[in-house]
């Protein structure tokens, strides 16, 4: 089976699969983290091993690892096992992207809808959304709330 690298975190929302991805640093594990904390669970840290599907209409992502590990910065790297429990899953299929990026007022002062586009990997368009982050902002309560809205709508 063919498979690609992606930097980036896999997370299963209320069964909606998010691959987070951003620069080191832009929070992408402490938003997995947070979901966890959440009930909801991961998948990959850092790097996703992405597949399709049987049918070749989806794709699926994976730990590169058999114990999915996580690092949070400052404090060093975790089994996220250890962590929250019952907080992770083997695989799951990859429903939209998100790219966390930092805030810029000039670009994001009064913006209401999100920025969408596509993501195309394996042949495949996933759809994907920008995120910006502001200081002091949760990018996992924005995540959750992309994937209610994906699971209501089909979309963001």
């Amino acid at each position: 089976m063919k498979t690609v690298k992606i930097r980036g975190v896999l997370v299963s929302v209320d069964g909606v699969g998010v691959l987070i991805r951003g620069p080191a640093g832009s929070g992408k594990s402490l938003a997995a983290l947070n979901l966890m904390r959440q009930g909801h669970y991961l998948v990959a840290d850092d790097l996703v091993d992405v597949f399709p599907d049987p049918q070749g209409e989806a794709l699926v992502g994976r730990a590169v690892e058999e114990h999915v590990r996580t690092e949070v910065r400052g404090l060093g790297i975790f089994v996220a096992e250890t962590l929250f429990p019952h907080g992770t899953l083997p695989a799951a299929k990859i429903d939209f992207v998100v790219d966390l990026d930092e805030y810029d007022p000039a670009r994001d002062l009064g913006r209401t809808s999100p920025e969408i586009g596509k993501l195309r990997v394996m042949d495949i368009d996933l759809l994907s959304v920008r995120v910006p982050v502001a200081p002091g902002m949760d990018p996992a309560l924005l995540i959750e709330l992309l994937a209610r809205a994906f699971k209501t709508n089909g979309t963001v």
